[in-house]
């Protein structure tokens, strides 16, 4: 009962550490609400606390709705449209009646009902909590909102003759509403996220004007904006006459210059570029940066690169320029789909500037080739470096052991994804990676694997593909003899058939035993079937959890 009594501050201290942070190290957003609910539950001091944790990022808890293709529960659409009725409940029910008598006519007017108090009757008024917004799709996808109205909007539905393009005239206009309410009474916003363009210029500049609206103090609910994200997908058609939707970063250029995180999905203008690049300029203590293309766009430039188009380039060539104004702060760089193969030189140079990145990640990036050895050069800073390639080689060994030999004093981690054409990067790890503690590489052979066991001593993780050109028989049941002693866990993956017996497995265990080995997990992912019951007895002997992918 004594926590019943504990000062608020200690609550509040409690409280944040069940929000996770997220990668930039600043704002706080989380995936999991049920610790939270829980605490609100104890008491009515430790609810009043815990509260406005509990709704600070409502939505980042459904952040998975931007990604279209996923197929979620519906039990998620259910928490999230329970969700949007509590915080719909904010709203004077007078101003909800008023957009349904406003929008339909005498005779669908009759199907709801407007029976109970106008009062609203919130315990809290939730979304003054609000410190992330996340202007998701799913709030205009009409058949999702007549689907779940009995959860959102339960209150105001009296019979169920109500058709979807009958509900359809009067949801859309309420949900607007919904949203400049949040945008209108939510204060000091950390995050903001914006997965599609919103094409609508005139609710657009609403939704701008109220979150840049200035105080008495001359504040906006902008001031301490530290992450901001923008998926560009608007694609204008020939066969209509539409305006571009008004541009986000230039809006904002005048009300957010102290971001931490940046994310920008596809640039499909050189005006898009332009104001992208004034943005990033404009910041001034920028610590991450993730640009990306989208994953299908990707697929489409590879082929018209076939018909000489190749504009994707020229855009990123002028984001790049502007990234050397963030040369001190920078330290974090993640790029996703983008071809390299046409930067030029001053964008190769404002790269070169950034000698403070300590976290570097290319995702199924195109043509990093030995032109972009001299960018490899000076990260010497690197604590971790990701590399994830299509199916084909597109990335240079020469650019691969230039960025290992430069970051020999700092290297971490290091995660390779790829299929492997030479040798050069296997035989610089042992000499130049032996700080690293987590090691992830494409196939490997035994003399490779035993080179880096003796040489990368302060493994904890390790993942790798066994190659089928050499014999692992005899090699792998004195592996133990080598491996690193912080060597915690071990993958093996793309196994589709054992390349050691379990009386290996057994004289492998030995050794590691023998050499004061701390291996707790050993994972085999593929498709082998041959892994029975007496190679999970070996593990179980030592002590060891044999895990089956």
């Amino acid at each position: 009962m004594l926590a019943s009594f504990l000062l608020s501050e200690c609550l509040e201290k409690i409280f944040l550490n069940l929000l996770d942070k997220n990668s930039s190290g600043d704002a706080y957003t989380y995936t999991s609400t049920k610790d939270l609910h829980s605490c609100t539950l104890v008491s009515r001091h430790w609810c009043r606390t815990s509260t406005p944790f509990l709704y600070a990022y409502p939505f980042h808890h459904f952040r998975h709705f931007a990604y279209p293709n996923i197929y979620f529960h519906n039990e998620t659409y259910l928490s999230y449209f329970k969700l949007i009725r509590t915080l719909l409940s904010c709203i004077p029910k007078s101003e909800i009646e008023q957009i349904i008598i406003s929008n339909s006519s005498n005779k669908l007017s009759n199907l709801f009902d407007f029976n109970e108090e106008t009062s609203n009757l919130t315990t809290f008024n939730y979304i003054n909590f609000i410190r992330g917004l996340i202007f998701d799709k799913i709030l205009s996808n009409t058949y999702k909102l007549f689907r779940y109205q009995k959860i959102w909007f339960s209150p105001y539905i009296s019979n169920n003759n109500i058709t979807e393009n009958q509900f359809s005239k009067i949801s859309i206009p309420i949900i607007n509403h919904f949203i400049k309410f949040l945008c209108k009474h939510c204060n000091n916003l950390t995050s903001l996220d914006f997965p599609f363009t919103i094409q609508n210029n005139e609710f657009f500049n609403n939704v701008i004007e109220l979150l840049t609206f200035q105080d008495y103090n001359g504040r906006n609910k902008l001031s301490d904006l530290k992450e901001l994200y923008y998926i560009n997908n608007y694609v204008g058609r020939n066969d209509e006459v539409r305006s571009p939707p008004n541009d986000l970063y230039l809006a904002l250029s005048n009300y957010s210059c102290r971001l931490n995180l940046l994310y920008n999905e596809q640039i499909n203008s050189i005006e898009k570029a332009n104001s992208l690049s004034r943005f990033i300029s404009l910041q001034k203590m920028l610590q991450h940066i993730i640009l990306s293309e989208n994953k299908r766009d990707s697929v489409v430039y590879a082929i018209n690169r076939l018909f000489g188009d190749d504009n994707i380039d020229n855009n990123y060539n002028i984001v790049f320029n502007s990234l050397s104004t963030q040369s001190e702060s920078l330290e974090i760089l993640e790029f996703k789909y983008i071809p390299f193969n046409k930067i030029n030189e001053k964008a190769l140079n404002s790269l070169c500037l950034l000698k403070n990145i300590k976290v570097l990640k290319l995702y199924k990036c195109r043509e990093i080739y030995d032109n972009l050895n001299s960018w490899a050069k000076n990260l010497t800073r690197l604590e971790v470096f990701e590399f994830v390639a299509y199916y084909i080689p597109t990335i240079s060994e020469g650019f691969l052991v230039q960025l290992i030999q430069s970051s020999s004093n700092s290297l971490t981690k290091l995660v390779l994804h790829y299929k492997r054409e030479h040798n050069q990067v296997f035989e610089q790890i042992p000499f130049y990676s032996h700080l690293l503690i987590h090691l992830e590489l494409p196939k490997i052979f035994p003399d490779e694997l035993i080179l880096i066991f003796k040489s990368c001593t302060k493994l904890i993780y390790f993942s790798t593909i066994l190659s089928d050109h050499g014999s692992w028989e005899n090699i792998f049941r004195n592996l133990g003899k080598f491996i690193p002693k912080n060597l915690q866990r071990i993958q093996l993956k793309e196994m589709d058939y054992l390349v050691f017996s379990s009386n290996e497995l057994k004289c492998f265990f030995q050794e590691c035993i023998n050499s004061n080995s701390k291996l707790k997990y050993l994972e085999i992912v593929g498709k082998c079937d041959d892994v029975n019951q007496e190679y999970f007895n070996v593990a179980r002997e030592f002590g060891i959890e044999l895990i089956k992918g």
